[in-house]
């Protein structure tokens, strides 16, 4: 394990947290011994944090083509590496067919029957039954073609979206060290395919920072499988019953304020990447269950020291609640 061990997404996200992870992180309490985050996407945030010694991560996400790409890049690298190395894609053709082994239209070879058959044949019945547990399960897990369709599809679609084909040249092999370097930050790294729900309560502890970035209120239908406005106020609903600290993403909107009004609300502005205008902002919201400007006042320094391709934004505290609803993590006062 290398202490310290930063990596970069290994592949683009929308919405991915990047390039504002410095700023994200700048209201981080010190030192969690639990750090998860609940809506994984590129794993921006897990992954530029340094590795460290003690702290026990949790990578989630509800989208199983994500969660197995994790797990391949973490646990077959050398696979998936040489899976990758069959997919040059010339032609919008070759775009389409990987876009439908990925909607299950084209079925990937699955060895798992003819595995279970033989099992059959020369295991008692009860063997058995604890074999046919553990291959499908394998069946739907670590699935290499699947992740190294998924990875090459991201990196040749229009803003990541997988929707539609980016005429520009892309050589997939030049992010193969991304990849080395992911698996490696990856090394300890619980890895769970969890609705967000499922997986605050399955980590539900006061030693737990828990990291939210849900798709934002009505961009919804830019990311899978979705999320409803029901989501929006059940995430909100377990956030502010769960243990530990809470920290989330938003885009800043009157809906999301009013939502959130039981916690303390930081905006700030970013560059707009997929406005055609130039110079246009988005406006953001970290929203958090404790008081953040202890914490942002112990990262002033690492805070003013952004790297230039990062966001610099300066957070505004807009909203205190009149009922802080926080609950102290131990070894993080």
């Amino acid at each position: 394990m290398e202490l310290g061990l930063t990596a970069r997404p290994p592949f683009p996200w929308v919405g991915g947290k990047e390039r504002l992870q410095y700023i994200i992180r700048s209201i981080f309490p010190p030192r969690p011994p639990r750090f998860v985050e609940h809506f994984g996407g590129s794993g921006s945030i897990l992954l530029g944090q340094p590795m460290c010694l003690g702290r026990m991560e949790v990578y989630n996400d509800y989208d199983s083509d994500l969660t197995n790409l994790f797990l391949c890049i973490r646990d077959r690298t050398i696979e998936l590496l040489n899976e990758l190395g069959f997919f040059p894609l010339h032609s919008e053709e070759e775009f389409l067919i990987l876009l439908k082994i990925l909607r299950r239209e084209t079925m990937l070879p699955d060895f798992t029957e003819s595995e279970l058959a033989v099992a059959k044949a020369v295991l008692t019945g009860i063997q058995y039954e604890q074999v046919e547990k553990i291959l499908r399960g394998r069946a739907s897990a670590w699935d290499v073609k699947r992740a190294a369709a998924f990875y090459t599809v991201d990196r040749r679609s229009f803003n990541s979206m997988r929707q539609t084909f980016a005429l520009r040249p892309t050589n997939i092999r030049s992010f193969f060290k991304l990849i080395t370097i992911a698996a490696l930050r990856l090394e300890r790294v619980v890895i769970t395919n969890r609705d967000f729900e499922d997986s605050i309560k399955a980590n539900n502890s006061e030693n737990t920072l828990h990291y939210c970035d849900p798709p934002y209120f009505e961009a919804e239908k830019m990311y899978s499988p979705g999320f409803s406005l029901e989501d929006h106020y059940r995430l909100h609903n377990v956030l502010r019953e769960c243990k530990g600290y809470r920290v989330i993403s938003y885009n800043d909107c009157p809906f999301i304020r009013e939502l959130y009004g039981d916690f303390y609300l930081m905006h700030f502005e970013r560059q707009n990447c997929m406005s055609q205008t130039e110079g246009a902002v988005y406006e953001e919201l970290l929203i958090t269950n404790y008081d953040p400007r202890p914490m942002l006042a112990q990262n002033t320094e690492q805070f003013n020291m952004f790297e230039p391709d990062m966001e610099s934004g300066r957070l505004i505290l807009v909203h205190e609640p009149h009922d802080p609803i926080c609950v102290a993590m131990s070894g993080c006062k």
